[in-house]
């Protein structure tokens, strides 16, 4: 009850600062309708739907910043996943995608609170998609992993840039001892990430050591890489990604293994084709995903869209090879 009552004090003041402070609303709404076809040793299944967050994630936040002199400055960041379609809250927490308080400076920022983890903003970043639910293949690494939401108890920095060349930090706190079940490890990640751009190339890499992300006790941890490139060439930008991630428990441990490669082709000065390709190979199975889709803008905050994307292999911990097909066509609104 004490921890209770000590968080929602902070959640009032931290309000009450920011009527204070400047103060941002913004968001991101993407709905569309899509048809799936999933087909698992020989039986098929299709369903046409209203959805979500096809291309970009849909939420809402609010950010602001205060001036405290000296170079120095106070910032939060609260942020929602919504579902447009339902019109409800994504997920199991309000501020399940960021939720932080902060210090930024000449030495970078760091923050405090729930935080979307590096590799799914580093994934992002390396991906011709995103961090799209439906379109990106880095989400054959990260989603099925589990690296790629966000991070709970969790302290961030930044640097500043240096030449190019940015650095940051991660780590989840566990919060308490562990139990009494000695087959499962007490808690906690951490995480590093570099990132470089010069020009039309940019450079990133992230490691990770991760137990849990919400201060529970893990079944299993996992010490994963992703490595980025991407390299604008201007009739096309090239997107490629390469990482790992090794799972142990008190049984064993295994691998996983990802590559992706895709590509951002303008083809008019509203327009662009977006495409990629990724594989993972992990406990003797493997899975493909391709996307490809034409993202088309209607104006600086509204979009069109139309995609395809297909993933081929082990489906939903089905116990047979299969395969899943899905089409969209949506629009997307950011304010």
């Amino acid at each position: 009850m004490f921890k209770k009552n000590l968080i929602a004090a902070a959640g009032l003041t931290m309000l009450a600062a920011a009527a204070h402070a400047q103060v941002t609303l913004y968001g991101n709404l993407d709905v569309g309708v899509a048809h799936s076809r999933v087909k698992v040793a020989g039986d098929s299944e299709s369903v046409n739907s209203v959805d979500s967050s096809l291309l970009t994630e849909s939420y809402f936040g609010l950010k602001g910043s205060e001036d405290l002199g000296g170079g120095l400055k106070a910032l939060f960041v609260l942020e929602s996943p919504i579902d447009v379609d339902t019109g409800t809250a994504s997920g199991n927490t309000f501020w399940g995608r960021n939720a932080y308080v902060g210090l930024a400076g000449g030495f970078g920022a760091v923050k405090l609170g729930n935080q979307e983890s590096l590799f799914k903003t580093e994934g992002a970043a390396f991906n011709p998609f995103g961090s799209s639910p439906l379109f990106s293949t880095t989400n054959l690494l990260t989603d099925v992993t589990g690296l790629g939401g966000s991070w709970q108890h969790a302290v961030g920095y930044t640097s500043t840039n240096m030449s190019g060349l940015t650095v940051s930090a991660q780590y989840s706190a566990k919060e308490g001892a562990k139990g009494g079940n000695t087959a499962a490890y007490s808690g906690g990640a951490y995480a590093l990430a570099a990132n470089y751009a010069a020009g039309p190339l940019a450079l990133s890499a992230v490691y990770g050591n991760v137990k849990s992300t919400d201060a529970t006790e893990a079944n299993v941890k996992q010490r994963a890489y992703l490595l980025g490139a991407s390299y604008d060439f201007g009739v096309a930008k090239a997107f490629a990604q390469y990482g790992r991630d090794k799972f142990t428990d008190v049984g064993g441990s295994d691998t996983a293994k990802f590559y992706q490669i895709g590509a951002i082709v303008p083809v008019s000065a509203e327009g662009a084709v977006h495409t990629s390709y990724a594989r993972t190979k992990f406990d003797g199975e493997r899975e493909y995903q391709f996307s490809l889709a034409y993202n088309h803008a209607l104006s600086k905050r509204t979009g069109a869209y139309v995609g395809v994307t297909r993933i081929k292999g082990e489906i939903e911990e089905a116990e047979a090879t299969g395969r899943a097909t899905v089409f969209g066509v949506g629009v997307r609104h950011a304010f």
